[in-house]
């Protein structure tokens, strides 16, 4: 069977082709081994593919030439496996809309789209696996999506296996949403199987797709919802055996802690069903935060395990008032329960002010810790640790000390000092120190002697920037710091902490206007910024900026029109320039936007201004916070923003959320740009 399955396999010029890690050559061993007894083998194998053949998501002429191998691997009911690559067939073929695929990746959306009479064969299978998989793999078939809808819902009643019931009603859902003109019959389906359905696993899932469909104001309510997941609770679901073997595969350590996440659970499935029920309410904050609250108010452990990522996802998505979440949050760190605990931290990491209400409870968990540091793999436990240590390089900060910095919490303190005792030196102690600002002044002495131990020479460590980072922050309380900053090596981190820790005056000054000649353009931006704002001497800035403008580097002249609006000064040519960029094409416009404040802070003239913010705020959704800084400086003048700065404050979604992206700064940055709308509508005269 073998030779039927890879017959050609070795014809094709496999070598000519390549995929994310170089040359394609090694493509046939992969095929090759998705079809293998051993399961080892095949994990290995299948981590190759999703490793180089679809590197996070990417289709190569590789991958498209693998298809038909892939196709008969899982037509073959005798190869083990076969789930698996339907999965990846199902990842290779996927398009939302196919309209707007090109090249490869349309190629690929075609073959998959033409093995649809393999997938009906398939929804019969033998293999229970294989029949799921096959659910997952029809979204990807979109030519096909009313015969893939009229193919499960004809399939469900005779269909046994309990998971490939929900995985048929899940897709129903999905293709749903997909197709516009799919009319009412799935949202009458869903109904149907919500009403009929004995299995409350499936009843919920059925109500959890309906309420998801557009058009849909409301199906289930969150206290229908609690009710339906309490019985999940007490009923149970099924918790699938560990496999019993090792890889050392990214897809061998998600499998690995896939099955880890289920064992001493009872119903380890309810997971799936909480965050299928939350998104299913999509902007209706106020109601995935019912859902939500009433989870971790449950005395149950699981049902707060299953919530606590959720509402993670929730705030980091969405605004909302989450003062009430966030307090439960805190309560299930007192609970000290092993699994949860970590969760509860891990829900906070990235809340920045949002978290204070569960401050005083993480406070008290991480002051009564019995071990300060403790190894990686014993870090997720019931123990909150102050700093947590690698198998290689520095140790780093926990989560949990990090939370209460960022709060600017001075219970904080002796942690933080703690950790800058330690060695060596963790990770993230000094950035914890930034958060604190003036209060960490008592830290000084041990910031000093990590100046003068830490590396000045290794590229690859930062720490002895952050430590300068820190003792800016904590301004001229950080004076005796300063010998060992004049010592250098001057870097851009140290430059900015000379100054906000002394000024301009003696050797400060002269560190200064030395390091403005400097090769590196960020140094000699930053001395010459220190040197305009200690001293009120703009020749240095004015020079530097005139230097970047003439060059053709455009993230040089992002920074010598950042300068030039800092000193608010410039001359005819650096005007000129200014004017020019603004004009410049510019994807992300953070170009022509900083161009245009530059013009703004010099000339006082909004006309230039205004157009650019406009354009700036449609295209790069990231620019919004120094967009609205900029109108509330135009006041008035910038009256024709009033809809749009109105229209982001009605919104649900936080600016800068996007589906399968995350950034640590997500919240502040989105909670920052509210405020400063308000902002600029007070500053504009909005009603």
């Amino acid at each position: 069977m073998a030779d039927e399955i890879f017959a050609g396999l070795d014809d094709i010029r496999w070598a000519r082709m390549r995929h994310a890690h170089g040359s394609a050559a090694d493509v046939p061993a992969l095929l090759r081994g998705l079809a293998d007894p051993d399961p080892a083998v095949r994990e290995n194998a299948l981590d190759g593919m999703y490793g180089a053949v679809h590197h996070q998501g990417d289709v190569y002429p590789c991958t498209v030439a693998a298809i038909p191998f892939l196709l008969r691997i899982v037509a073959d009911p005798g190869v083990p496996g076969r789930a698996e690559v339907v999965r990846l067939l199902a990842g290779i073929g996927s398009a939302e809309d196919p309209t707007e695929l090109e090249g490869a990746y349309r190629k690929a959306n075609e073959a998959v789209d033409e093995a649809y009479p393999l997938w009906e064969v398939l929804l019969e299978d033998a293999d229970p696996h294989v029949r799921e998989a096959v659910t997952e793999v029809l979204p990807a078939c979109t030519r096909r999506r009313r015969a893939a809808l009229t193919l499960l819902t004809a399939r469900l009643p005779h269909e046994s296996d309990e998971s490939v019931r929900i995985a048929i009603v899940r897709t129903v859902g999905t293709l749903a949403r997909a197709d516009d003109d799919a009319g009412p019959e799935p949202r009458e389906w869903l109904a149907g199987v919500a009403a009929a359905e004995p299995d409350v696993r499936l009843r919920l899932v059925a109500l959890t797709e309906l309420t998801s469909l557009p058009g849909v104001t409301e199906v289930i309510g969150a206290d229908d919802a609690l009710d339906l997941l309490a019985a999940v609770y007490r009923s149970g679901t099924a918790v699938a055996e560990p496999a019993g073997f090792e890889t050392a595969t990214l897809v061998g350590a998600v499998r690995r802690l896939r099955e880890q996440a289920a064992q001493g659970r009872r119903a380890p499935e309810a997971a799936d069903l909480v965050r299928g029920v939350s998104r299913s309410y999509g902007d209706r904050v106020a109601e995935r935060v019912r859902l939500l609250t009433g989870l971790l108010r449950s005395p149950e452990w699981e049902c707060h395990l299953d919530a606590l990522p959720v509402a993670e996802h929730l705030v980091s998505g969405w605004r909302g008032d989450y003062r009430e979440l966030v307090a439960l949050v805190g309560d299930r760190i007192r609970d000290g329960h092993p699994r949860t605990r970590p969760a509860a931290v891990r829900a906070l990491e990235d809340l920045g002010e949002l978290a204070l209400p569960a401050v005083d409870a993480l406070a008290e968990a991480l002051e009564s810790t019995p071990r300060r540091a403790v190894p990686h793999p014993e870090a997720d436990g019931a123990d909150l640790p102050w700093v947590i240590e690698w198998a290689s390089g520095p140790p780093s900060v926990s989560p949990g000390v990090r939370v209460l910095a960022r709060a600017g919490d001075p219970r904080a303190l002796p942690m933080v000092a703690w950790a800058l005792d330690h060695e060596p030196m963790p990770n993230y102690a000094a950035s914890c120190v930034v958060s604190l600002g003036t209060r960490a002044a008592p830290l000084v002495p041990l910031l000093v002697a990590r100046l003068r131990d830490l590396p000045a020479d290794d590229r690859f460590d930062d720490r002895r920037d952050d430590v300068a980072y820190a003792l800016t922050a904590i301004g001229p309380a950080a004076a005796e710091a300063l010998p060992a900053l004049l010592a250098g090596p001057h870097t851009q981190a140290v430059i900015r902490a000379l100054a906000k820790v002394a000024g301009t005056a003696g050797d400060i000054a002269d560190a200064l206007r030395g390091a403005v000649g400097a090769a590196d353009r960020r140094t000699a931006v930053t001395a010459a910024r220190a040197l305009w704002e200690g001293a009120g001497d703009a020749e240095p800035a004015l020079a530097v900026a005139g230097r970047h403008l003439d060059g053709d580097d455009r993230f040089a002249w992002r920074d010598a029109a950042e300068l030039l609006a800092v000193v608010g000064q410039a001359t005819k040519p650096h005007l000129t320039c200014l004017r020019r960029l603004t004009r410049r094409k510019d994807p992300h416009c953070w170009l022509v936007l900083s161009a245009a404040r530059a013009l703004w802070r010099v000339t006082g003239d909004p006309e230039p201004l205004l157009p650019v913010l406009e354009r700036a705020w449609g295209t790069n959704a990231h620019t919004r916070r120094e967009v609205a800084t900029l109108w509330a400086e135009a006041g008035p003048a910038a009256a024709a923003a009033r809809t749009l700065l109105a229209d982001e404050l009605a919104r649900a979604r936080r600016h800068n959320a996007r589906e399968g992206s995350y950034s640590s700064d997500q919240v502040t940055a989105d909670e920052d740009l509210v405020k400063r709308c308000r902002e600029a509508l007070t500053a504009i005269g909005a009603p």
